[in-house]
């Protein structure tokens, strides 16, 4: 019997994580799943353990491959997968109950609907809670009001999530049509590549989300690209190109740009580089102005002024 939903699960070295992730799928009622992980090259034992659990878990497939990063390991499973919808699920995440069945049923009831996502909440590594997703991100609020738990769609969603980088990748679930239609993931990319396909995708279908919480992402110390100028070029090239379609307002340009800007500032700032993130933050504010950078700005001189007076001290 065809599967209603194939789970993409890569993993790299993530076996102290990805029993509780596989469980999570395993878990969803009314749904008919398969569970495809691709292995990109784990030297933890993961395939070992992988290999043991496919002995009493039949929805399991198991695709192994040398380290050719995240990328490579969504498009394989993509291509593997016998579902008509793919939800994506990170090793290192997991879902709460009856998060796939309520999706599954959107699609179902709306053929147009390319992609939906859902809210998420950012754990410890201890699983306290920090915050959720879409409440780091205000600019959202007015979204979240017309959903009330209930799945609804985006309105205008290439221009929304242009400057608003809202989607967490293991709370969405795609068509298989719809990926494949947009390209897929593209392995030019060296970071980004996920928000990448998700406008690519919102150019040529409905996206829908919902305000309930479905899932839980954690805030590992390593999970944080250790090369945060590789992902900035990348957010600059994804802007650019989107930005040459013509349903992309000038208004979501200057304020994807500014956003862009307002994370030069954030890598300085964390690097403890106080002249250069204030300088970030000006350029932003002059771009598209907002109250946060007036805030980032205040941060950063009294940063500075604290370290004055220790050197003077």
């Amino acid at each position: 019997m065809q599967p209603d939903v194939s789970v993409i699960i890569p993993n790299y070295n993530c076996l102290e994580f990805l029993p509780k992730a596989i469980d999570s799928v395993l878990m969803q009622e009314g749904v008919n799943c398969e569970i495809i992980i691709v292995d990109d090259g784990s030297t933890d034992g993961s395939v070992d353990w992988l290999l043991k659990k496919q002995v009493s878990t039949p929805e399991l497939k198991i695709i192994t491959q040398a380290n050719k990063g995240v990328i490579a390991a969504r498009n394989r499973a993509i291509k593997a997968a016998n579902a008509p919808l793919i939800a994506f699920l990170d090793a290192d995440d997991f879902w709460y109950k009856d998060k796939l069945q309520r999706q599954l049923q959107y699609f179902q009831q709306n053929p147009n609907c390319g992609l939906s996502f859902t809210n998420y909440d950012h754990l410890t590594m201890d699983y306290d809670y920090i915050i959720d997703c879409f409440g780091y991100w205000p600019e959202f609020t007015k979204h979240q009001s017309k959903s009330k738990g209930q799945y609804v769609n985006l309105e205008d969603p290439v221009n929304f999530l242009l400057t608003t980088n809202v989607i967490g990748t293991s709370c969405v679930v795609v068509r298989k049509s719809t990926i494949i239609k947009a390209g897929g993931f593209d392995p030019s990319l060296r970071s980004a590549s996920d928000w990448d396909c998700w406008l690519r995708i919102a150019l040529i279908s409905e996206v829908a989300f919902t305000s309930e919480n479905t899932m839980g992402y954690l805030m590992r110390p390593n999970s944080i690209t250790s090369n945060r100028q590789k992902r900035l070029d990348a957010i600059e090239d994804i802007i650019n190109r989107i930005g040459e379609n013509e349903v992309v307002t000038n208004k979501s340009k200057v304020q994807a740009n500014a956003w862009l800007l307002e994370s030069y500032g954030e890598m300085y700032r964390e690097n403890q580089k106080y002249v250069d993130s204030i300088k970030y933050s000006l350029k932003a504010w002059r771009l598209y102005p907002h109250m946060r950078h007036i805030k980032q700005c205040a941060h950063d001189l009294k940063a500075l002024f604290k370290r004055s007076l220790s050197l003077s001290a």
